[in-house]
């Protein structure tokens, strides 16, 4: 009886936890803004804000300009023998990169109002956009890496027309950044777009069928072999979401990991869980199929939940393969936590033998006593 009711309380616990995910990723999927300049930990999050270059005149072999981490910075990399400077938002000289490295104008106002997204960083006095520039040094490569306010929205909601008509494309707005190489004028003209994304429903729903199926298949005699291949799939499929993610961004290696630690560890676990699986069993490994299948569905799945509908997506995969791979690590990594779940086995104690009522021993006989006829 003990047994059937912890079992009975194991599957309501199961049920409960996957309801609650599935709401709690049905509920980032309607409600989460499409801000492009919201940031994950460390990571850019998916957007439908689309920041392009479309053109750098004078066409200059060397000078390359384009848009990074889906429109949140510019890039700028020159190879060439001569400097080339970027102008601040008062045409003032503001970043200046070249076969010297790449230097910062500390009395550039663009400065202190590029170190946040919303240009909320007070900008000192002496930042003056007519002052002689004061050059420092900040890194010795040839390219340079730049927040502008220019190349996207900085809007507290989204555009009137997007709120109007939010399936379609629309052009936000255009932007242009100058230039300087010596004497010369270099214009780089691009735009932000709105590009509607996908829907949502086709994935939660592949995901919530991929939950039942591995619950379904490891209550049979195939369990095994499905929680094991379950475990090798999800654990490679997360794996290429990381990797893609990582190629994705142009931020440093520490904060690419610190973005990902907690995918890395679902990833550690089920790696753990299908060795202990082969080892020992699927009743010895389910405490650590569980584990594992939380780790995913949380780390991989409800935290990147708006790759599922948003068009911009910071990862190298195409996009059908990174909503694919989201998917997996949501649907698999619940299965997997309701399979081990379901096969937890309570602690049985031994029963205690009763005790004994001791016999009382027989009187002795006195021999000289007849015994009774």
């Amino acid at each position: 009886m003990t047994s059937h009711w912890a079992r009975a309380g194991t599957v309501g616990t199961v049920a409960r936890i996957g309801s609650l995910a599935l709401l709690v990723a049905l509920g980032a999927v309607l409600v989460a803004p499409d801000r492009a300049d919201a940031h994950g930990i460390g990571g850019i999050r998916p957007s439908n804000y689309q920041t392009r270059v479309l053109s750098v005149r004078p066409t200059i072999p060397g000078v390359e300009v384009s848009a990074v981490d889906l429109g949140n910075r510019l890039q700028l990399r020159n190879t060439t023998g001569t400097d080339v400077t970027v102008l601040g938002y008062d045409d003032e000289p503001y970043l200046r990169v070249g076969p010297r490295g790449v230097f910062e104008n500390r009395r550039s106002p663009a400065r202190y109002l590029n170190q946040t997204n919303t240009a909320s960083t007070p900008v000192p006095q002496r930042a003056d956009p007519k002052a002689k520039p004061e050059w420092h040094r900040i890194d010795a490569g040839t390219t340079v890496r730049w927040h502008d306010h220019r190349a996207h929205w900085m809007g507290r909601t989204d555009p009137p027309a997007v709120l109007a008509d939010p399936g379609v494309t629309h052009l936000v707005q255009p932007f242009v950044v100058q230039l300087r190489r010596g004497g010369e004028a270099i214009t780089v003209k691009g735009a932000v777009r709105w590009i509607p994304g996908p829907s949502p429903w086709p994935w939660i729903g592949l995901a919530l069928l991929l939950a039942l199926v591995v619950v379904a298949l490891s209550r049979t005699r195939f369990a095994f072999a499905a929680v094991g291949a379950t475990l090798a799939v999800v654990a490679v499929s997360e794996a290429a979401h990381v990797v893609g993610g990582w190629g994705g961004t142009t931020v440093g290696a520490g904060t690419k990991l610190a973005a990902s630690v907690y995918a890395v560890g679902g990833i550690t676990v089920s790696i753990l869980a299908l060795v202990w699986l082969l080892r020992r069993g699927l009743d010895a490994a389910s405490p650590l199929v569980l584990v594992a299948g939380l780790f995913l569905a949380l780390a991989g799945g409800l935290a990147d939940v708006t790759m599922l509908t948003r068009s911009q997506l910071p990862t190298t995969l195409p996009g059908s393969a990174a909503r694919l791979v989201v998917t997996l690590a949501l649907g698999l990594g619940l299965g997997l936590a309701g399979a081990g779940a379901l096969r937890l086995r309570p602690q049985r104690h031994p029963r205690r033998a009763p005790r004994a009522t001791p016999t009382p021993a027989p009187a002795p006989v006195d021999p000289a006593v007849p015994a009774p006829s």
